[in-house]
């Protein structure tokens, strides 16, 4: 094969590379426009909407413990594990019949105290008409790490709390924990990016942390006192893992009607899930089923079809060669 046919040969393969390149540019562009595109929607969405790149069926909160004939009282959080400096939102209601029997002087009272028994937030709160009250405060950024608890008292008139059922007396007092945890942030490199995940964590330890990028999934062990409550939350960058959500416990997948798994936050960039779980040993693992991308699919078509040309082009030329000898 002669100068001038090699010439030629690599005078279309630079052709056909400058096209490549001028295709994936153009996807690129157009793939980074509709992700800028989809962040500005989900940042315009309110509450818990989900964004373009990440769902889940989980619930967005705990459902409500209203009061019944079993519990005349009831208190909740919104979530069970804060950071500090975030905000916490306190729920409760009372049982209608109780709140009528006590009058028109009653009232609840709120107080949360940290693990060493210092007083954090107090407060009173009137009940509606449907016997519910809520509280709202924000932890100091200097909070002590560990369980808080809210202990929530009826406040009446003694004689008419004096008339109703010793029973009843007995739950006009109620409490209930929650826990205030630093986030932990584990390092992932993926595709020459750098990410985090944070995980935050009332268990005792969080290991063997890892990213399985062909199995779309990242996992953990956590461990703790048997018999106590686990609670963890992960925050998950949707440029990593995106798409449908799933978490597992040690295999086992969380049906997406169980109160064992809220999102907590839906961002343009990122996605919050509090997962609870009795305390032992235990693996965690969130599977998606998309992840940050990879070596694009459309570049390695084209590269073959480049390596292609240039092969049949080079072959005609020797059997010219050859014919010609």
């Amino acid at each position: 094969m002669n100068k001038s046919h090699i010439t030629k040969v690599w005078l279309l393969s630079l052709f056909i590379l400058g096209t490549i390149s001028l295709s994936l540019y153009v996807t690129s562009s157009s793939a980074s426009a509709q992700a800028d595109q989809a962040a500005e929607q989900a940042n315009n969405n309110s509450g818990s909407e989900q964004s373009a790149e990440a769902m889940t069926t989980y619930k967005p909160a705990y459902p409500t413990a209203r009061a019944d004939s079993m519990n005349s009282l009831t208190v909740g959080t919104d979530k069970h594990l804060y950071k500090p400096g975030e905000n916490v939102s306190i729920e409760g209601s009372i049982l209608t019949s109780v709140l009528a029997d006590l009058g028109d002087i009653n009232f609840v009272v709120l107080e949360v105290t940290d693990n060493k028994g210092h007083i954090v937030a107090e407060d009173e709160s009137d009940f509606d008409s449907d016997g519910m009250f809520e509280m709202n405060f924000t932890l100091p950024e200097d909070s002590e790490l560990g369980a808080h608890t809210v202990k929530t008292t009826v406040e009446a008139d003694a004689e008419l709390l004096g008339t109703l059922d010793a029973s009843i007396q007995a739950q006009l007092s109620k409490s209930v924990k929650f826990a205030v945890v630093s986030p932990v942030a584990f390092a992932v490199k993926a595709e020459d990016k750098d990410f985090e995940v944070n995980v935050a964590s009332n268990s005792s330890e969080v290991r063997d942390f890892a990213f399985e990028q062909a199995e779309k999934k990242i996992e953990f062990k956590v461990e703790g006192e048997a018999g106590t409550r686990g609670v963890a939350q992960v925050t998950l960058p949707k440029e990593l893992l995106a798409g449908e959500m799933t978490v597992s416990i040690d295999g086992r997948v969380i049906a997406e009607d169980s109160n064992d798994v809220i999102v907590t936050s839906d961002k343009a960039t990122e996605m919050t899930l509090e997962i609870n779980y009795p305390h032992s040993e235990h693996t965690i693992e969130i599977v998606g089923t998309s992840v940050v991308p990879e070596f694009p699919i459309s570049m390695l078509v084209m590269v073959g079809a480049l390596g292609s040309v240039v092969a049949a082009i080079t072959i005609a030329g020797r059997s010219k060669f050859a014919n010609r000898t």
